[in-house]
């Protein structure tokens, strides 16, 4: 009786190997609210319409953390973990010991590949403090692959990890995919193909590229931007490019797929894709306008092809796919003054102004504050040491100020006496890169007037996402509630891979058939 129990359990654990899928592929569509995806769902034809109807949805899946920005977003959905473990806590941010500005995966030692350095560039995880599920395969098996692709930079690299074969994005600084000297030395081959593609689409003119010497058609077309602008990328960002890098990009993905040879043995391999269009156009347009809601089905589009190809080149029950974002949206607020609802914009610069107004009449003249960056002030090294003995009077002045409900020292995060949304931005708190006093906005007001509306605040808009599990070993329907954080050890139990080591999240049981 003992010898057929245990071979019960042999075969069982046999059987489930078996079923185990391959290939594992996370899905991000950057700045998709769980509002705006109900929204647009019943005008689905492609791949939203077939992860809901095929697959399993979470009704109320959120991020318990603030601020709600891409770069810790996709950190944490790749992680397991907020900002206060892998310490990524927003696209770029003041160093407490340089006072530099910094982006999120900015590292000198390493150089986007085949052109000079520019001022800042993207090129290596190092910031990131906590491992991936890619590198969660990585350690279960040294044969896995892993392979990272994004619009962004940032995106392509935090989801990808340390470990990953090959990051891809688009450049910033040219119309073309690019990597980095920390992945390799040269650009992964399977990338040739889009970017012969892309060089085609711009003597065609299907997007204008702002290149000096007159690019690649003779003719200077006229320029947009002028490659990075902190974490902004005007040339990328046009309106007119999104739907475009959207194909490509799933051009990308199965173009890797066949020649890395994704899903083609035993050891599991994992493919990560952020479509970053969908942010770009929600932040110029807003994201119930028709611009927005034309790039969502733009995306639809492309992610059923991409189905579709993992269907015909890894085999249908031998992948498995989450998708969810890295972060909402606030409704426009102009859109909300109309219906008579309390809406707005925080004036940064003018209430860091304020700010050191206060601390020169009560500290004397000085230099206090660094920068002003969403959603924060960073202070000087000198403020850092003052600006605390007179937080309360800082934060009663904030309080008076329009759009801002509160100012919240650092330095008492901790402590218990900010009140019970201070827990939200402790978990988004990694010191020395967060600012040295948070704003919290009042509902549906945004920080700064440069975007048609934003992002980054603790309320439900820009917390609550889609998240959606389809393929091999996965229920159908619909489920309660989840996490941010239960992504990655749900996904990396799906791929029969170690959870990753810093998870603070749970495994979803709901999601195994």
């Amino acid at each position: 009786m003992a010898r057929l129990a245990l071979l019960l359990v042999f075969v069982s654990s046999a059987s489930l190997a078996d079923q185990r899928p391959r290939l594992g592929v996370m899905i991000v569509v950057d700045q998709l609210s769980a509002d705006a995806f109900d929204k647009r769902l019943p005008l689905a034809k492609g791949g939203f319409k077939r992860m809901v109807e095929q697959g399993l949805r979470f009704r109320d899946a959120q991020f318990q953390v603030a601020p709600t920005l891409t770069s810790s977003g996709h950190a944490t959905i790749a992680t397991g973990a907020y900002a206060s473990v892998h310490g990524v806590t927003s696209n770029e941010w003041t160093d407490w010991e340089t006072g530099k500005n910094l982006l999120s995966t900015e590292d000198p030692a390493y150089a986007v590949l085949d052109r000079p350095a520019a001022k800042q560039d993207g090129t290596a995880p190092t910031m990131l403090q906590a491992p991936t599920v890619g590198d969660s395969v990585k350690v279960h098996d040294a044969r896995g692959k892993v392979v990272s692709l994004s619009a962004k930079d940032r995106s392509a690299i935090l989801m990808g990890g340390r470990a990953a074969d090959a990051v891809v994005w688009f450049d910033a600084e040219r119309p073309i995919f690019t990597s980095s000297t920390y992945y390799a030395p040269s650009v992964p081959a399977f990338v040739a193909p889009t970017n012969q593609r892309i060089g085609e689409a711009l003597l065609k003119k299907a997007f204008a590229w702002g290149m000096p010497g007159g690019g690649y058609t003779g003719q200077n077309p006229m320029p947009t931007g002028s490659g990075r602008q902190g974490d902004s990328e005007p040339d990328a960002e046009q309106p007119v490019l999104q739907p475009l890098v959207d194909a490509w990009l799933v051009d990308l993905a199965l173009s890797a797929v066949k020649s890395m040879e994704l899903g083609a043995d035993d050891a599991p391999d994992l493919l990560t894709i952020s479509f970053s269009g969908h942010d770009r156009i929600g932040h110029a347009f807003g994201p119930d306008s028709p611009e927005g809601i034309a790039e969502f089905l733009a995306v639809d589009r492309e992610l059923g092809r991409l189905l579709d190809g993992l269907d015909r080149q890894v085999g249908k029950g031998a992948w498995v796919a989450v998708l969810s974002s890295d972060h909402g949206v606030s409704p426009v607020p102009e859109a909300m003054k109309e219906r008579r609802v309390d809406a707005g914009r925080i004036d940064m610069k003018g209430l860091r102004a304020l700010l050191e107004q206060e601390a020169d009449t009560r500290l004397g003249p000085g230099d206090w504050f660094a920068s002003s960056k969403t959603p924060g002030l960073a202070a000087t090294p000198r403020g850092r040491e003052k600006l605390h003995t007179i937080a309360d009077a800082l934060r009663a002045l904030a309080r008076k100020q329009p759009g801002v409900l509160d100012l919240l020292p650092a330095s008492r995060l901790a402590d218990g006496s900010l009140g019970p949304a201070a827990e939200l931005w402790r978990r988004g708190f990694f010191a020395g890169r967060s600012p040295d006093f948070i704003v919290v906005s009042r509902p549906y007001w945004i920080y700064g007037k440069s975007d048609v509306t934003g992002h980054a605040s603790q309320w439900l808009y820009d917390r609550a996402v889609p998240l959606v599990f389809l393929g091999a070993g996965v229920s159908k329907g619909t489920a309660g509630t989840a996490e941010a954080t239960d992504i990655a050890p749900t996904f990396a139990r799906l791929l029969g891979v170690p959870a990753p080591a810093a998870a603070q999240g749970r495994t979803l049981d709901a999601v195994f058939r």
